[in-house]
This record gives structure tokens, sequence and C-alpha cells, in this order.
């Protein structure tokens, strides 16, 4: 058997290096500015190994293509951090484009496969400003401050992939990228906070790359934005899932299903994980960030009742692939029904969006105040007693008492607070909750 796995390994390898080897034209660019960076991405006809350089002295970003050429037109003008690019063929058939930049800068790099036939393979380069420019003078804090929380945002599906479709044809992938975009700028505002994005454009991403990506980057926290559909159009609301081997209900494994199916169209079925890896995963780390995951869940439920209805009261469990990182607290979230005649209409529009991605925000800073990680500017400010005023979605059941008794308010503090006729509440309410 180990003598088999061998022989495998070994023509897996000679088989990747002997495609490697051919090599790929560089057919199209793009660069784009957002807010914490510029983005550069080379599309081209068959995957090649790549590195990455950056010079500190003269400011710029140099990757290497094993074996490439250059088809594509260079841009004429600059973007964003990057001031110019050009490009070098060297002997052996190395390709080298040099991006000259601004001021000096971080850069990291990943490899995106071709989804489909017709698609292009993808290098993606994001560069960010280092130093006293004003974007990473925002977001920078030195090492006494504390580091930022990081969140790694997930717009869903993607490319050919177009996830659920709404009855006027409203695209899955479209309305939760411009929610994705939303909380990003949003969270990027946030003192002691960053936000990543594992797509910022209309392209198809593996399952397993999606976590992968945050993991790089040492995530504290993964968010995965949907929107669902289902034959009855009626159905409409919103839920949070986490991970569970086993959904709890037989809608969670009718999504997990779909969601999962996904994958198959970049030719990989990623729940096919071997046993004895998939239970050290669970013994040794996923217990500990479900729990986690489940607490950030309830945290973000409970401002989606101050948008709209919500249909699944309690966060659900469900196997979903794109939870399995197992030391990242992972959430996913239905933000509406697509299927649902008015809340198609509502999430095309900027209004909801907005609101979704404000109630998505509230839900994680709440999170992290209450579960400040180590080290972060957020642990510092709790410290100095420096917590944002907090908030309260009612929900059905509630009542004033249990709710003051749950913040540890007197019941009068919290009318007063709110300027509350009596101690009724109607759901969706949104109280504030005064300083104990």
């Amino acid at each position: 058997m180990t003598a088999c796995r061998f022989v495998v390994g070994l023509c897996a390898i000679l088989l990747t290096s002997a495609l490697g080897a051919a090599p790929a034209r560089v057919e199209a660019i793009r660069v784009a500015e957002y807010d914490s960076k510029t983005r550069v991405v080379l599309e081209l006809d068959r995957s090649q190994n790549h590195s990455l350089l950056v010079l500190e002295n003269q400011p710029r970003v140099v990757v290497d293509i094993s074996s490439g050429s250059l088809r594509a037109s260079l841009p004429a003008r600059g973007t964003g951090i990057v001031r110019s690019m050009r490009h070098a063929q060297h002997q052996g058939g190395e390709l080298r484009m040099v991006f000259d930049l601004h001021v000096p800068a971080t850069a990291s790099s990943f490899a995106i496969g071709a989804g489909g036939a017709n698609e292009r393979h993808r290098i993606v380069i994001d560069v960010f400003p280092r130093g006293g420019e004003p974007n990473a003078a925002e977001r920078a804090h030195s090492a006494q401050d504390g580091r930022d929380v990081l969140v790694a945002i997930d717009p869903g599906h993607g490319g050919k992939d177009p996830g659920a479709i709404g009855r006027n044809g409203s695209h899955e992938k479209t309305v939760v990228l411009g929610i994705s975009l939303r909380l990003a700028r949003l969270i990027r505002k946030e003192p002691g906070m960053q936000a990543m994005l594992t797509r910022d454009g209309d392209y198809y991403l593996k399952l397993r790359s999606r976590y992968e990506l945050a993991r790089q980057r040492n995530a504290d926290l993964f968010v995965s934005v949907h929107a669902d559909a289902i034959r009855d159009r009626r159905i409409r609301g919103s839920s949070v899932y986490v991970l569970s081997e086993k959904g709890s209900s037989d809608e969670a494994r009718r999504l997990a299903q779909r969601e999962n199916a996904a994958d198959l169209i970049g030719g990989v079925q990623l729940h096919e994980y071997p046993p004895t890896v998939a239970t050290m995963i669970i013994d040794l780390q996923q217990n500990a960030s479900i729990g986690a995951s489940l607490e950030v869940g309830d945290q973000v439920l409970q401002h989606l009742h101050g948008v709209g209805r919500v249909r699944k009261s309690s966060v659900q469990k469900a196997p979903f692939a794109v939870l399995k990182a197992p030391d990242i607290p992972s959430i996913l979230v239905e933000t509406a029904y697509i299927s649902n005649p008015q809340e198609e209409r509502l999430l095309k529009t900027a209004a909801y969006q907005d609101k979704l991605a404000r109630a998505l925000l509230t839900g994680i800073r709440s999170y992290f105040y209450a579960n400040p990680p180590r080290g972060t500017l957020i642990a510092k400010r709790v410290e100095a007693g420096e917590v944002p005023r907090q908030q309260y979605v009612a929900r059905r059941g509630d009542t004033l008492s249990g709710i003051a008794q749950r913040f540890k308010v007197p019941v009068p503090a919290l009318i007063r607070a709110n300027k509350l006729p009596d101690d009724r509440l109607r759901v969706g309410q949104i109280l504030d909750i005064p300083a104990s």
C-alpha cells in the first residue's frame, strides 16, 4: 500500500512538473483601486508557477512567471499605488512583470484556476501601501496600540456559478457581492477592525480556496454571504448557519448539498476528506471553533431582526464545505430569499444592501467587544473601558425585564435611555443599552 502511494505521488509530481514547464501567455491585465489596496490581475491561458518580490529602496513589486510570454498590452496609465508597469523576457523563457509604485508597500499574491473551458487562469497581486499614506495611516497601528482584528468576507458563488436566480433574473452572486463590498467598507472604518474579501469581482473560487485565503491572512472571523432560493416563492427571511457534520433539519441538509455541489464546477469535491484527517480536525480544533461561531452567529442574527423578517430565529447547523476552516470561527449568512419576489426587489437596492451590511457589522462588532482577541486594539479598548454603545434588537418573546437582566441594567434605565412610553416591545425594535 505504501509503495503504491509512493508511485502515485511520484507520478503526480512528474505530471505537475511537466504541465508547469509549458509556457503560459498573459492575455489580459486588469488593475483596480480599492479602499485599502490596489489589485492587479494577470489572466493566463494556462496555469503557471510564479514568485513575488517586493523592493523597498526603489518601491516596486516584481512578479516572475516561470515560463511565459506577454500578449496583453500594458496599461498606459497607473492606477492607485501602481505608478507604471513594464516587463522583460529572460533567458529560459521566464517572464518578469515589474510594477513601479508611488510609495513603499507590501504585497501578496495567489493563483486562481480556470472555472471552465472558456475561462482563463489568473494570478492576483494585492499591493498595500506602507508608511504615512492616508489609507495606510487610517488602518495601521503601532505595536503598542495592538493589531486590528481581521474579518474575511466571502461573497458566495461567482463567475460561471451564478448561485440562486430570482424570478426576475437577479443572480445571487451579484447581490451578495454588493452586500459584501458594503460590509468591507463599513468594517474598514471601524477602529481596530480590518476586512478582506475572498473575491471582489465576478469570478469563480473553489470552496476550499475561500477559507484558505482567510487562513493565509490569519483572519479572526470568516463570514460567507449568500441569498437563498426555494421552490415555494412565498418563503422569505434571513438565517445564519454554522458548521455541523449533520444538518439540524432537512432544509439545512438541502442547503448544504446545493452549496457543496457548486464546487463540482471546479472539478473537485471538497467534502470527500480522508476519515483520519476529518477526525483529527474535529477532535483538535473544530469544537472550539464551532462554539465561537455559534456566539458570533447569534449576535449577527439578533441584528438581522432589525432589517426584515428572520426565518430561523436561532442559529442553524449544516455541513457547508465553505465553513470547514478548523481554526477560524465561521458563519454563513443567508441574507434573504432571492426566490421571493419582494425580497428579490429589495436585494437589488442599494438601501437594503446597506441595511444588511450594517446589521452584519453591528453583530460582528458586538461579538469582538464581548470576545476581544488578545493583543488587539479592541482588547486594549475594552480594558480601558472604551466600549461602543450597545444595542439590542427585540425578538419575539422578549420582555423588557428579561433584556434588563441580560445586560445587568435596571428596567427604568432602559426605559429612560430609549424614551419608552411603557414596558411593551415590538419585534425588531432597536434598544440602546445604557452603561451598567
